[in-house]
Order: C-alpha cells, then sequence, then structure tokens
C-alpha cells in the first residue's frame, strides 16, 4: 500500500508581507488624491443649489408678471420641494444680509439669492462669486 503525501497548499508569511506592504503603498498614493473631494463636493452642491433657488425665483416672476418673490419661502411647493441646503456649512436658513453663518441671503428688492459665507473656497473663489 502506497502513502500518498498531501502537498501543503497556501502562502507563506513572507508572501503574505509583500502583499499587505504592496497594498499600504498602493493606499499612499491613491488616498492623498481623494481627500480633497468632499470639499469640491460640497462647493458643486451648493452651486448647484443656488442656481436651483436663481431658476426658481425667474419662473415665479415669469409666472407673476414680473413681480419678484417677497421672501424664498414663497417659492416652496409650487416652485421647488423645499429650500435646498447651502451644502458647505450645512444650512437652508435664509438671511436679509451677510453675516457669515451659513445658508443663503435673498434680497427680495433685486431678487438677488447668495451663499451667506465669507472669505474664499478651496479653490480660491470667493462664496460671494457663485
Amino acid at each position: 500500500m502506497k502513502v500518498k503525501k498531501l502537498k501543503k497548499r497556501g502562502f507563506t508569511l513572507v508572501e503574505i508581507i509583500l502583499v499587505i506592504v504592496l497594498i499600504g503603498i498602493m493606499a499612499a498614493i491613491i488616498v492623498p488624491k481623494f481627500a480633497g473631494q468632499t470639499d469640491k463636493a460640497k462647493i458643486a452642491a451648493t452651486k448647484a443649489n443656488i442656481e436651483t433657488l436663481r431658476s426658481a425665483i425667474r419662473i415665479y416672476q415669469g409666472n407673476n408678471d414680473g413681480a419678484l418673490p417677497s421672501a424664498l419661502s414663497d417659492l416652496v411647493t409650487t416652485y421647488i420641494k423645499a429650500i435646498p441646503e447651502e451644502a458647505i456649512t450645512p444650512s437652508s436658513n435664509v438671511r436679509n444680509s451677510n453675516d457669515g453663518n451659513g445658508g443663503w441671503v435673498y434680497v427680495s428688492s433685486s431678487g438677488e439669492v447668495s451663499v451667506n459665507l465669507s472669505g474664499d473656497d478651496s479653490d480660491g473663489d470667493a462664496y460671494s462669486s457663485y
């Protein structure tokens, strides 16, 4: 009767350590490239939301013989579901002047809406330029 020896299959400790080191090196290269993407996503969302508000104001104006809404809340239900958040802070508060605390500034006499933040974003653009 012949006895067959079973071959042991698996990875050696050196092979496992080598794979872990390679994964670590790849992570060290990839992670910094995506680290700043969160801020850019918040900026893009804020820009999209302010354009939504501006479009709703224009539609309101067109439907009301050129009259502007007295407040952004006048747009809710008919033109937009809710006042969108300013994604950087995040806040959907609406103010009459810029105090820098986040949310939106709406000037009812001109229909202008802007971001209620002072300073510049991570790209160096002023929040007031949105």
